[in-house]
């Protein structure tokens, strides 16, 4: 008998959570079956920069209700680097958007709100991550930016208190990050083909 490795696991899981969340979320309004747009990024591993590295996990999803014409974006992220002596967690996450690529670039999101500094205060941060390869390959990326240098595209985001700034960029060199678009047919809960976006 094969086990499955952790990786597959966490993906599983993942992807049911969201799909059980965009149902939950949908349920209450649901008089009729309709589709809600799931688009999301999720996954983790070891991320490799110039002078260190650093562990980390997403799982971000926007969900789009077309009928309501609003939008809700939920998720986590977690990012330790150890060298630096940081622990870096998300508190809210305030947008989701797409990050302007070309096909052979892979796909990239970038993804801002707010994160706490090792438990303690919270700053703003921009997370730009690109799905490019398969698991091991090197080709995903990750960019993240806390502090006053994250900037803002929303009202909801303070600007960030002076006195703190973290950045770190580089490929994904253990792990995987993964694209995860599909639509979530209410009345059956089963994820169906994503409609393209226009």
């Amino acid at each position: 008998m094969r086990k499955a490795t952790f990786g597959t696991i966490d993906r599983r899981v993942t992807l049911g959570a969201l799909a059980a969340a965009a149902v939950g979320l949908a349920m209450p309004r649901a008089a009729s079956a309709r589709a809600i747009k799931v688009r999301g990024m999720t996954g983790g591993g070891l991320a490799n920069f110039e002078r260190s590295d650093a562990s980390f996990s997403l799982a971000v999803t926007r969900l789009t209700f077309d009928d309501e014409n609003r939008e809700l974006v939920v998720g986590t992220v977690l990012w330790v680097d150890v060298t630096a002596g940081l622990t870096l967690a998300s508190t809210h996450i305030d947008s989701y958007g797409d990050l302007e690529l070309s096909t052979d670039q892979g796909e990239g999101r970038r993804i801002r709100g707010l994160m706490s500094v090792n438990g303690g205060d919270v700053y703003p941060f921009r997370l730009d991550v690109v799905d490019a390869g398969l698991p091991g390959s090197g080709k995903d990326s990750v960019n993240l930016i806390v502090g006053a240098d994250a900037g803002t595209e929303s009202a909801a985001t303070p600007p960030a208190a002076a006195g703190f700034s973290y950045t770190a960029a580089g490929p994904v060199t253990v792990g995987d990050i993964q694209d995860v678009d599909f639509d979530l047919d209410t009345d059956t809960a089963y994820p169906i083909a994503a409609t393209p976006t226009t």
